[in-house]
């Protein structure tokens, strides 16, 4: 498959990734919910449900729009009003649709010239680029002390189930080298003759997740199974059996915008997260154990006053009720809040 191929197959892959997990998490997007939309500006209200249906519907338009014309300005159009949705809610900056924007705006950079390898070659490895970053990222982002004692551990617990305590803990030890193998993945879809053992280990981690986050597991984050799946043929597309082209230019990838756009958003923004300076949706931390969390503690008066349907995400003790505001994004949206201050405070003023 040629590398023009292979940029065509990305965006249909793109964008039914994108439809089946803003299916999934519909309510995140229209409807009526309990949960508050947390918009970039105070003044920018949107629609209301049910009335925000339309966007749902908009979306979904664009999506198909998109995914069965070549022409730039349905992609346009489709990243343009996802980003609009954004700015709308933050909760919608989720890991998966983040990167799967920013994807789409690296293939405008396409001119759709089978001719000019210069281009389209310098956009297929831009795309690479981004996605061996991700990994590594995501990788660096595990190195705290709470990954292997608090997510890997939940992670692998349905293990318990058909393997001692001690081959339990044997497993767990395992967890330490984890962000490393997943910094080298990363780094060694990059080198090509490091791809042949790359490649196999990120589909058998992919597989991995969905096996313990998915049905048969913890059954957990329904959102990113797809997510996972669309990842594993990314990663086929942009890394098995890629052809050499022979009249590519390297000088011309330091050119391109599309490379510098990657470097910025993917590696040297993201840099900031390690100093609470940068969100780490943004930056990779994928089951990291290193993102925020909050917890509302509520009287016993404010508990009373809740609706019925908040307080089943309320623990309660005789001194203090506990709101878990992860658990009740989960429930209601299908997907996680971003776990950021901003966020948590806006949850808080809904509460009050």
């Amino acid at each position: 498959m040629r590398i023009t191929q292979r940029l065509d197959f990305i965006k249909l892959i793109v964008i039914l990734g994108m439809f089946i997990s803003v299916l999934l998490s519909h309510n995140l997007w229209a409807g009526q919910r309990w949960f508050p939309k947390t918009p970039l500006f105070d003044d920018l209200t949107g629609f209301v449900a049910p009335y925000d249906y339309i966007n749902l519907f908009v979306l979904i338009g664009f999506l198909f729009f998109a995914f069965m014309n070549h022409h730039r300005a349905y992609l346009s159009a489709l990243i343009i009003f996802c980003v609009y949705l954004c700015i709308e809610d933050q909760n919608r900056l989720q890991p998966w649709f983040y990167n799967y924007i920013l994807i789409l705006i690296l293939l405008l950079f396409y001119k759709k010239r089978v001719d000019d390898p210069n281009n389209y070659t310098t956009v297929f490895i831009s795309i690479q680029l981004l996605v061996t970053l991700v990994y590594v990222l995501s990788g660096l982002q595990k190195l705290n002390t709470h990954f292997v004692s608090d997510t890997f551990t939940w992670m692998i617990a349905p293990l318990n189930h058909f393997i001692s305590d001690r081959q339990f803990n044997n497993i767990i030890k395992f967890g330490n080298i984890i962000p490393y193998i997943e910094i080298f993945i990363g780094l060694g879809l990059l080198i090509k003759p490091m791809r042949y053992i790359a490649l196999p280990l990120v589909i058998i981690m992919h597989i991995l997740i969905l096996i313990f986050i998915g049905p048969l597991g913890n059954s957990y984050n329904h959102v990113v199974w797809p997510w996972n799946i669309i990842m594993i043929s990314l990663n086929l597309v942009l890394f098995a059996n890629v052809p050499k082209e022979r009249f590519f230019d390297v000088s011309i990838l330091f050119k391109g915008v599309s490379f510098y756009l990657v470097l910025t958003l993917m590696l040297i923004f993201p840099m900031f997260s390690f100093n609470n300076k940068y969100d780490s949706y943004l930056s990779s931390s994928l089951y990291s154990a290193n993102t925020h969390n909050a917890r509302l503690i509520l009287s016993n008066q404010a508990y009373e006053k809740l609706p019925y349907y908040l307080r089943k995400f309320v623990v309660k003790n005789d001194n203090y009720n506990v709101l878990f505001i992860k658990h009740w994004a989960l429930e209601e949206l299908n997907t996680p809040c971003v776990p950021e201050y901003r966020i948590f405070k806006k949850v808080q003023e809904r509460i009050i």
